[in-house]
């Protein structure tokens, strides 16, 4: 029996992909940014407040919220698609920014 690409048996047969090293990946980062903005916030506890590491502990705590929603996706099944328009992000752009929610064309309107 031969498959073809477009079958139903030949997308069953396709292996899943592991999204293993990217949770791995993402818990790294995730631990790397929890102790940089543990020393932001030390940083902004002065008797006069640094705004410069004020702003570094809330640009950590997003980056952290995403990494935290890149986590649970990975939980889901849905990691490795964009949320806004459902197709899959490319390898590369996951290697680069594993918490990536959405793919380049999705991210490039939104802003």
């Amino acid at each position: 029996m031969t498959l073809t690409l477009n079958s139903p048996a030949a997308s069953a047969a396709a292996p899943a992909p592991t999204w293993d090293p990217f949770r791995v990946l993402l818990e790294e980062q995730r631990a790397d940014c929890l102790r940089q903005r543990e020393l932001a916030l030390a940083e902004a506890a002065t008797s006069i407040p640094d705004p410069v590491a004020l702003s570094r502990a809330a640009t950590l705590a997003r980056t952290i919220d995403e990494i935290d929603a890149a986590l649970h996706r990975i939980a889901d099944g849905a990691y490795g698609a964009c949320v806004h328009c459902g197709v899959a992000i490319p390898t590369e752009r996951l290697e680069f920014r594993p918490f990536a929610a959405g793919c380049v064309a999705c991210q490039s309107s939104a802003r």
